[in-house]
């Protein structure tokens, strides 16, 4: 009888003891969400050539990150990595059967541009492709004010007219909650 006893007893102060655990877990929560964003890049026709890459950098990206933080209550400090899960590269008229091969690299004030992603197999008759990730972290990047991406492309022909890519980024944010 002492031993059930002793048992019970060691039980209920594991569990009680458990639950402390999770409460303290609790209130070092651990947050994860997603920021999306998205631009659109002119390709004029006249600056390509078959075959030879050409550069093109995007307007600023607004990374709206302050605000986004402040939202999901964390700050940049209480933030341990971002990373793209997304990067889509669509065009509304016609399809991608003039790109060859795509680069992108992300690039912000004072910071060093860094490769983020790149397709060199493009399906054809798309019209919409997912460029392959590098799973680097930028959050150097989206703590900045805006963001850029400077985008490589080679095409398989000359083009007979201007295109217009839009690019479309999701983000993962992994921190912890204020």
């Amino acid at each position: 009888m002492k031993r059930l006893f002793s048992v019970l007893i060691l039980g209920s102060a594991l569990l009680v003891f458990g639950f402390c655990k999770k409460t303290k877990d609790q209130v070092n929560e651990a947050t994860e969400f997603t920021i999306d964003y998205s631009t659109t890049l002119p390709v004029p026709s006249s600056s390509i050539s078959a075959n030879v890459p050409v550069e093109f950098t995007t307007p600023d990206i607004p990374t709206t990150s302050t605000t986004r933080f402040a939202s999901e209550k964390t700050t940049k400090e209480l933030i341990d990595e971002i990373k793209l899960t997304k990067f889509n590269i669509s065009t509304s008229t016609g399809n991608l059967d003039f790109l060859k091969s795509i680069s992108i690299s992300i690039q912000a004030t004072g910071l060093p541009g860094m490769a983020v992603a790149s397709k060199t197999l493009i399906p054809t008759g798309q019209t919409t492709i997912s460029a392959d990730l590098s799973e680097v972290n930028i959050k150097d990047y989206i703590f900045k004010d805006n963001i850029q991406f400077k985008v490589s492309v080679t095409i398989n022909t000359a083009l007979g007219s201007d295109k217009e890519l839009k690019l479309e980024q999701s983000i993962k944010v992994k921190g912890k909650k204020i």
